[in-house]
């Protein structure tokens, strides 16, 4: 009966809804306590926020509260036009340094559709003006374009994020030398979880909007995978996002950067020597080098540093370190009995798995392998 809270059913969906809900609100506090990349920790926090809150129709309508309370018709719980642009902005403050300039526009269609409903909800009037209202206009006309931005977005902040990432590893190999360390992996991890999502939320969006209308109970299952993935992505969230992540530089620094160099140079000559002053400094063994690290002790910039590895010995900054770390372990291997995890360390690696995979992608062997193998040719 409207008005009588007496009549509210807290049902298993319900209950089970706001379960879910929980652990997201619950880490999504811890992430943004702690002060590690505070500035891409905000937009992820915000996206979980804004995820929980489109749940809040599903949870109060299974228990009933829109017949008991018609009038929160057009409650502003509607936040799908924030979730692809808080996804992108996450990404983006997570690997690029520099104003947002442009990007803070992505968050206006949202905007726009929380005082959309902001307004319906507060001065279409009693709930049969609000039902009449969402019949004649909102069902035919509004949720259709809300749904086709809503899946626009998502898609081109999927896009988007996707390419950010490659230039983001070609970032990390030209100026890291624990590229590996610094690989995205959490994003890839947030990909594999809100692609599969994203596409539940779309096909649900569009079978809502252009062939025929979805029950809360039709749409139940559906609705419990995307927010199971959320408790998931958070707390994958709490344990991979413990330290910064290198930031590439606006596009416009590096262009500036670029057009500053001088073209004349021998840059054969310059790679040669800058190698052999990277050996003689054993700058190689540090794990954490940079290439702004080299540039400052070459009284130079890094786009120098990386125009001499790249046109003068066609390797990456990351390419000629980890070549370097590799014959230096390899020397280890063969001369002595240290465990392979002292020689990784020895070498200038963070770790014996990143020490493995990198030793591996360049002999083709296992660095206990390698030893064996070298060992045994020894032998008379």
């Amino acid at each position: 009966m409207i008005n009588d809270p007496s009549t509210l059913d807290i049902g298993w969906r319900s209950s089970l809804m706001f379960a879910l809900c929980l652990p997201i609100l619950l880490a999504s506090a811890f992430i943004i306590s702690r002060d590690v990349e505070r500035r891409a920790t905000i937009w992820l926090v915000l996206l979980l926020v804004a995820a929980v809150i489109s749940q809040i129709p599903q949870i109060i309508g299974f228990a009933g509260a829109y017949g008991v309370w018609p009038g929160l018709t057009f409650a502003p719980f509607n936040t799908e036009l924030y979730l692809g642009p808080l996804f992108y902005l996450h990404a983006d403050r997570l690997m690029r340094s520099g104003p947002l300039g442009w990007r803070k526009w992505l968050l206006a269609p949202g905007a726009v559709q929380t005082l959309y409903y902001t307004a319906m909800f507060l001065f279409l009037g009693d709930y049969k003006a609000k039902w009449a209202y969402n019949d004649a206009f909102h069902l035919p006309y509004v949720i259709p374009i809300e749904t086709l931005i809503a899946i626009g977005l998502g898609g081109w902040s999927l896009w988007a994020v996707f390419g950010l990432i490659g230039r983001y590893r070609v970032f990390l190999k030209d100026t890291h030398s624990a590229a590996h360390d610094f690989d995205p992996t959490w994003l890839n991890r947030l990909m594999m979880t809100i692609v599969p999502a994203a596409v539940i939320f779309a096909l649900l969006e569009f079978v809502f909007s252009f062939i025929v209308r979805v029950s809360y109970t039709a749409a139940f299952p559906f609705q419990l995978f995307i927010m199971a993935s959320l408790v998931w992505l958070s707390y994958e969230a709490l344990a991979r996002l413990h330290e910064p992540f290198p930031k590439m530089p606006p596009r416009s620094e590096t262009a500036l950067k670029t057009s500053a160099s001088k073209p004349e140079k021998d840059w054969s000559a310059e790679g040669v020597a800058l190698r052999q002053a990277i050996l003689d400094g054993k700058w190689h063994l540090e794990p954490r080098l940079t290439i702004a690290d080299v540039a400052a002790r070459r009284a130079t910039n890094e786009t120098y540093i990386s125009r001499a590895l790249n046109q003068g010995l066609g390797l990456t900054f990351t390419g000629l370190i980890n070549q370097l770390r590799i014959d230096h372990a390899k020397a280890m291997l063969t001369t002595s009995d240290m465990p392979v995890l002292e020689v990784a360390l020895s070498s200038g690696f963070n770790s014996k798995a990143t020490f493995n995979r990198v030793f591996k992608e360049r002999e083709a062997l296992t660095p206990s392998a390698y030893r064996t193998q070298y060992r045994g040719s020894q032998t008379p």
